[in-house]
């Protein structure tokens, strides 16, 4: 959890920085005020996306993967809301914060959907690693 953690942090930083200077630097007019609000928002989103798999037991994988579709709608409407409340706060520049989110989005999409594989396979490991051989396999000596 330590390297999600880690590694989420390093990730979001590196898009948000990255994503503001090529804004700033190539498309000016897409600055909105405000910008801190998109990669705090997705920082956030994905600490309590790693910290929620983090206290869900791990055995059952059907549990995790509906946690992992649940996770999704909540960010959806929250993502939803945190545009809708910037439009009623800055209505002129709704449209710019919109696409900015929605990069941002993806970002994260592709994010945590790594995160999600990843510990589906460290899930595996771990059940190959303890798992007891069946009478059928077991080798008498």
């Amino acid at each position: 959890m330590k390297y999600f953690l880690i590694f989420h942090t390093i990730v979001i930083l590196a898009a948000g920085v990255g994503m503001w200077i090529v804004v700033k630097l190539f498309f000016p007019e897409m600055m909105v005020n405000g910008y801190f609000v998109i990669p705090l928002f997705f920082y956030l989103m994905g600490v309590i996306f790693i910290l929620r798999f983090r206290r869900t037991p791990l055995e059952n994988s059907v549990h995790l993967v509906n946690l992992y579709m649940i996770m999704r709608v909540i960010k959806i409407f929250t993502s939803f809301g945190v545009i809708l409340l910037y439009w009623f706060i800055h209505q002129p520049g709704i449209r710019n914060f919109a696409a900015l989110f929605v990069i941002f989005y993806l970002i994260s999409l592709i994010w945590e959907t790594y995160i999600y594989l990843r510990m589906e396979k460290y899930l595996k490991n771990m059940k190959e690693q303890n798992k007891l051989p069946s009478d059928h396999e077991r080798i008498d000596l």
